[in-house]
């Protein structure tokens, strides 16, 4: 088994990066100055890490493998953020009823010249009230207000629009 990437051990990676982050914005210099220091400091992390890295396979320097992920990598790491993933909200799906009636809206009323995605919605409301009123309800039982319900379906026609246009200019 061939080893492409020898990594540092998690609590050398901590060592160097705390060492890093306090010496971040020293010049070239300073920064090996401090490196020496440093290293004679924690000799045994070094020495440990050094031998644990030859018997791995890691034939190049390791002690410069260490300065250059301190100076280069771990001082520009950002120890603060933890990110913690979104909760994503419950999607709520429309009808195939309604959305079937959508898409035949939109392929009958995209022939027309003056049609754009608000017009067509304007014009679906109006002809189909009873539709949109059922649908309304069923979706307002799942505990969603009636303005979102409305934002919900008026979205949903867009995007359906959308498809539609995308289908047909392909």
């Amino acid at each position: 088994m061939n080893i492409y990437r020898f990594n540092l051990k998690n609590d050398v990676v901590e060592a160097i990066t705390s060492f890093a982050k306090v010496h971040q914005y020293d010049s070239n210099k300073d920064y090996k100055h401090y490196w020496s220091i440093w290293c004679e400091e924690n000799s045994d992390i070094v020495r440990d890490e050094i031998e644990r890295l030859y018997n791995i396979g890691y034939r190049g320097d390791a002690l410069d493998k260490m300065y250059k992920a301190g100076r280069y990598y771990f001082r520009k790491k950002n120890l603060s953020c933890v990110v913690e993933p979104k909760k994503r909200r419950e999607y709520i799906s429309m009808s195939a009823t309604m959305i079937n009636a959508m898409d035949e809206h939109i392929s009958r009323a995209v022939l027309g010249d003056d049609f754009t995605p608000a017009n067509g919605y304007d014009m679906f409301c109006e002809s189909n009230v009873d539709l949109l009123a059922l649908e309304i309800c069923s979706l307002t039982k799942d505990t969603i207000d009636k303005k979102s319900v409305i934002s919900k379906i008026k979205k949903t026609y867009k995007n359906r629009y959308f498809i539609y246009n995308k289908q047909w200019s392909e």
